[in-house]
């Protein structure tokens, strides 16, 4: 299967569907407009489909009704990723990459069929791979998580605790938010049924896991990180977690390999580096996945022959930075390249670059990640505007760059800001000094328009200035505009409900992200729906 998400922009899906040759595409009556012209389409919530589907055999298929043997060596799936040429790329992953992940980490987790699994990420992200098939190849069951409720950290929790869900799957970002909710809404650990979480997608801060520890016993649930990427099927290593391990300033630990799979770090001439010296992660073993779909020589490129054995077995070549301790467990560095990870999304800045350059009024672009906030990652591209024909520059030329980036990427690669130079700053060798970038003033137009005029108003206005760090704002500034985003508007909804006693959707921000608004939507609300209380188990009294 070939997941496209209908969230991404139709440039974007029209490139992934003719990249990959898509024979059909099944989808529902909502998504069809987005689709190109001359695929065939099974539209599943179409009347006669929906009958058809209901009249056939819901027997396994066997092979003398397949166009061919299943064999586990043949794709179960091609996910895209960021390409640093603005092209992104298949991953071709088989079915043997999928079934051994789950056979060669069973004795750490012994999933079984009474495990109650979420399936929280989008399935174009291969953190889903885990997820549905991890709950339905142990015959669990998958609780599908509907988009807004996955962007609400308070929803999310009342559905854990409403299908009494055992097994966790979150990038640490999502997790941070999801324990705020927990220590606001509930009781220590009394509603929860979860007996493993499990942490990826990007680096983790064990520090942060300090408040949890506070109000859980380490083993119940069990936290455990695993890091891995989608060419090496979803996870590569895995590191338990405990009390001991979430303490200021501790690094970020991803563990030691799963068990079929080989962990190689190397300096740029492929030898290893000694003990406590970093160098790139290559991994080879039963996980690598088949390479990129028609691109042999990117295939080439990253999954390159290994020199430790003699039966011609590759390695995938990371990008990661990683170092191994004494006691052989690997702790993440960092990216050797441009490649990057925000709030849980891998990203090549050189597609972002890529796609920026293409705007007429761009002379010169370079995209980078900024931490200016310790937690907070943001995307921003950095602009040499193109002088029109009589030798201005449109003023409201970051607002357009901003405009034509989302109109040809996914929300999560479009810059929180854009920053117009003069000219881009170069270091002696020539080459871009990130260090001379300035950071983003996402508070040169907030607050310079109207002011709150109602107590209600002025309410919203400080809660979004606390939250995105700046002086004031007016009722009529863009949230997003300012620099907001996913998980900054999780916490101003949840800002909000405090501050207001007031419910709000991270929806309702996402279609009216002004104090204006919002206001307006408030008015309607009736009060925040009380916290969760636990419940009374039915021997009490």
């Amino acid at each position: 299967y070939l997941p496209v998400d209908p969230a991404y922009p139709a440039e974007r899906i029209t490139f992934v569907l003719e990249d990959a040759a898509a024979a059909v595409v099944v989808t529902g009556r909502a998504q069809t407009g987005l689709l190109p012209g001359g695929l065939q389409q099974i539209v599943l919530d179409e009347p006669f489909v929906a009958g058809e589907l209901a009249a056939l055999d819901a027997s396994p298929l066997s092979d003398a009704e397949r166009s061919g043997a299943l064999l586990d060596a043949h794709p179960a799936y091609v996910i895209y990723t960021s390409g640093s040429t603005g092209r992104p790329k298949g991953v071709v992953v088989t079915h043997a990459n999928v079934t051994r992940l789950f056979a060669a980490t069973e004795h750490w987790f012994e999933f079984g069929a009474t495990d109650v699994w979420t399936w929280f990420h989008s399935f174009a992200f291969d953190f889903s791979v885990w997820e549905l098939w991890g709950a339905l190849l142990y015959g669990g069951r998958l609780v599908v998580v509907p988009f807004e409720v996955s962007r609400s950290p308070q929803d999310f929790l009342r559905l854990l605790v409403r299908e009494r869900v055992t097994v966790l799957n979150q990038t640490p970002s999502a997790f941070y938010q999801l324990m705020q909710a927990e220590a606001q809404e509930l009781q220590p650990g009394q509603e929860l049924a979860l007996r493993t979480v499990v942490f990826g997608g990007e680096a983790l801060d064990p520090a942060r896991l300090r408040e949890w520890y506070a109000r859980h016993p380490q083993d119940a649930p069990r936290l455990v990180n695993m890091y891995g990427i989608t060419e090496t099927t979803v996870h590569v290593t895995h590191a338990p977690l405990d009390t001991a391990a979430a303490v200021e300033g501790a690094p970020s630990v991803i563990g030691r390999g799963i068990p079929d799979l080989r962990l190689y770090v190397l300096d740029r001439r492929l030898q290893p580096v000694p003990v406590g010296v970093p160098g790139e992660l290559y991994v080879a073993g039963a996980g690598l996945a088949r390479g990129y779909l028609s691109r042999r020589a990117l295939t080439a490129d990253r999954f390159v022959a290994s020199p430790y054995t003699g039966s011609g077995e590759r390695m995938y070549r990371t990008g990661d930075v990683v170092r191994r301790t004494a006691g052989g467990v690997l702790e993440f560095v960092g990216r050797a390249d441009d490649q990057v990870k925000v709030r849980g999304f891998r990203i090549e800045t050189g597609e972002v670059e890529a796609v920026l350059a293409a705007c007429p009024q761009l002379a010169q672009v370079s995209v980078v990640v900024r931490e200016d906030i310790p937690g907070d990652k943001r995307l921003v591209a950095y602009v040499v505007a193109a002088e029109a024909p009589d030798g201005t520059v449109d003023d409201g030329m970051p607002e357009a760059a901003r405009r034509f980036a989302a109109e040809r990427l996914p929300g999560y690669m479009v810059p929180a800001a854009v920053v117009v130079l003069d000219a881009l700053p170069l270091t002696v060798n020539g080459k871009l000094d990130r260090k001379a970038l300035p950071a983003p003033e996402y508070a040169v137009t907030a607050g310079s328009g109207r002011g709150p005029s109602t107590p209600e108003e002025e309410a919203l206005c400080e809660a979004f200035a606390q939250v995105l760090g700046v002086k004031e704002v007016g009722v009529d500034d863009d949230f997003f505009a300012l620099g907001g985003h996913s998980l900054l508007a999780v916490r101003l909804v949840s800002r909000i409900r405090v501050a207001l006693g007031l419910e709000l959707s991270i929806g309702a921000l996402f279609e009216t992200p002004t104090v204006a608004g919002l206001a307006q939507q408030l008015g309607k609300k009736k009060s925040a729906r009380p916290a969760l209380r636990p419940m009374r188990n039915q021997g009490d009294s």
